[in-house]
């Protein structure tokens, strides 16, 4: 039997002002089949023997954005967890992952190799820094957000399991659930109180997939699973337009000028 117990999730409390899946726009079908399981990612564990990050949220926030990178743009990238978890200010018992959404879309993201979460990261302390973050990372995740642009959005109705996997047609989903216990390769929820944020990839029938923050990193649950909270995820890249040079368009016109 193996039992995930930790904690990271933090209930939120969802606010009008807070985008709701299929309110403003008509989300665009990106994997018609729902299917994200050829474009995952590393596998990345939250936790060492020693000690557990609490950053579920950050982890399986992250992992749809690498997951959407590969599927639309045939990237393969890998981002820093540490840099939003230490923008956020995430510290156990966790954080809610509207929040972490929100940084990521206003303070965008750095490759890992920038702070990886390598064998000199002993303990939270490490994690946790530098603090503050330098600037050259916060000029790196504005970098980022000057190619790209990142939008997420609650899943919210009462056929939870039909909306899911009609919102897996268009990003792979956040999604909440209790502690879960193994039998037999599949996960069951044990409580009904969610304390863990995950990655939603594919359903087999009412079977939900997972990719997740804890290893065995893919996991069955139960079918039907009741997921108390679930957010859908966008990315696009934007048209960067290159200024050209005042001083060279100055000199073109006065160049102009002369010929005529």
């Amino acid at each position: 039997m193996n039992n995930i117990k930790r904690h990271g999730f933090i209930v939120p409390i969802i606010t009008p002002d807070q985008h709701i899946f299929g309110v403003q726009q008509t989300p665009k079908i990106i994997q018609d089949n729902g299917d994200w399981r050829d474009y995952l990612p590393s596998e990345e564990r939250q936790a060492r023997s020693n000690f557990d990050t609490y950053g579920c949220t950050i982890y399986n926030t992250i992992n749809p954005i690498e997951i959407l990178d590969r599927k639309l743009f045939g990237e393969k990238s890998e981002y820093a967890e540490r840099f939003v978890y230490i923008g956020t200010g995430t510290r156990p018992p966790g954080n809610n992952p509207h929040v972490i959404g929100e940084w990521i879309r206003k303070n965008g993201l750095i490759p890992e190799a920038m702070l990886p979460f390598n064998n000199l990261i002993q303990g939270l302390s490490d994690y946790a820094s530098p603090n503050p973050l330098i600037a050259d990372f916060i000029e790196e995740g504005g970098g980022w957000l000057q190619r790209k642009t990142f939008n997420h959005d609650w899943i919210i109705g009462k056929d939870k399991t039909d909306m899911l996997k009609e919102a897996l047609r268009s990003s792979p989903l956040g999604v909440s659930v209790s502690p879960l216990e193994e039998r037999g390769g599949v996960y069951y929820r044990t409580q009904e109180q969610d304390v863990h944020w995950t990655c939603l990839i594919a359903y087999e029938g009412n079977v939900p997939v997972i990719f997740d923050s804890y290893a065995p990193f893919i996991k069955r649950l139960e079918p039907n699973f009741n997921f108390g909270f679930a957010k859908r995820y966008s990315i696009t890249k934007n048209v960067v337009v290159q200024k050209k040079n005042i001083w060279l368009q100055l000199l073109a016109k006065y160049f102009e000028e002369i010929i005529k």
